[in-house]
């Protein structure tokens, strides 16, 4: 070997030895939100993360909602390694390794700490990236967004199902239309970024998602009614490569895990400011906040559980009821 080319070996050498970081590279995350602190639970996780990977030597570069293409091509792009990690839609995931659709399960876990106890302490995120990770993806975090999902329409206060009828409620996928339409109401998958015209053309009367959203995304020009009926938590996902993540040494791993620690820290915290200022936020902009009693929810509850094998596979069914019910 040459000696200038046995000093170019030695330096690299060196500076993969000083970092500990041979094979992390130049990490890309997809945001799906604006970035902002305040009113978005992706972006508190996002920004957490990517400042504790920076502060340990890793470079990472966040990229802005859509610069990197839509859902399925952000999916898309994660599977095939081209793309790190990406902010993503579970119900995309879901996809690929239906156990993950388990989350979205209506009215199975009590509140977000459940949630949190069922991740923690069951196998079920095991489950989940085994089969994800023979489609090359990884789901790093469960992220809520806000608060347990409410109803939000352009016509009228909710209370019970009964309500609903003659509703035109946006639903994210089938699985969501299932027990939407089992409330009595109608149905319309939209895309989110078609859910504002449609709603102020009456495609859709309204849409689940927790308090916050109305308000961050400026629905509340249009929408005029919100239900706290507590439906699910609504999350999203981190996701990253498998091939990417299965490139890093341990140590990177090591780091990567502790930042997705902090992360979650960063977005529970955020959750329980929240839960302390969205119905305030919703009704500052003019909306009817309407806290529905439990008797109210339950007729809900009751008429979405029957609707449970329908939404997904009866053994995933089990699996979460069974894991919702150990951890309660």
């Amino acid at each position: 070997m040459k000696k200038k080319n046995l000093v170019v070996v030695v330096c690299l050498c060196l500076v993969l030895t000083l970092t500990g970081f041979s094979q992390a590279g130049n990490i890309k995350i997809a945001l799906d939100s604006p970035p902002d602190m305040e009113k978005s639970g992706t972006y508190v996780w996002a920004k957490t993360f990517s400042d504790d990977l920076l502060s340990k030597g890793m470079k990472v570069e966040l990229f802005p909602r859509e610069s990197l293409g839509n859902e399925e091509e952000k999916l898309d792009q994660v599977s095939q390694g081209l793309l790190e990690i990406s902010c993503s839609d579970l119900a995309k995931a879901g996809q690929l390794e239906a156990t993950i659709q388990g989350f979205s399960l209506p009215f199975l876990f009590d509140n977000m700490a459940h949630l949190d106890r069922v991740i923690a302490g069951t196998d079920i995120m095991e489950k989940v990236n085994t089969g994800l990770g023979k489609k090359g993806i990884r789901v790093l975090s469960l992220i809520p967004v806000g608060t347990f999902s409410g109803l939000a329409n352009t016509k009228r206060q909710v209370k019970t199902p009964l309500d609903v009828k003659g509703l035109s409620i946006r639903a994210l996928d089938k699985a969501q239309a299932q027990y939407i339409n089992a409330w009595g109401a109608s149905t319309v998958i939209v895309t989110w970024a078609e859910i504002y015209n449609a709603l102020q053309t009456g495609v859709a009367n309204g849409y689940l998602n927790p308090a916050i959203v109305p308000v961050m995304f400026k629905h509340t020009e249009v929408l005029k009614y919100f239900s706290d009926i507590k439906v699910n938590a609504p999350l999203r996902v981190s996701i990253c490569s498998e091939q990417w993540y299965r490139g890093l040494n341990e140590k990177e791993k090591a780091v990567v895990a502790d930042a997705v620690n902090k992360a979650d820290m960063a977005n529970r915290a955020w959750l329980a400011k929240m839960e302390k200022t969205d119905e305030d936020s919703l009704k500052a902009s003019g909306v009817n906040f309407y806290k529905n009693t439990p008797e109210e929810i339950a007729q809900f509850a009751e008429l979405s559980r029957k609707e449970y094998s329908k939404i997904v596979p009866v053994e995933i069914v089990d699996l979460f009821l069974n894991a919702a019910k150990a951890k309660r």
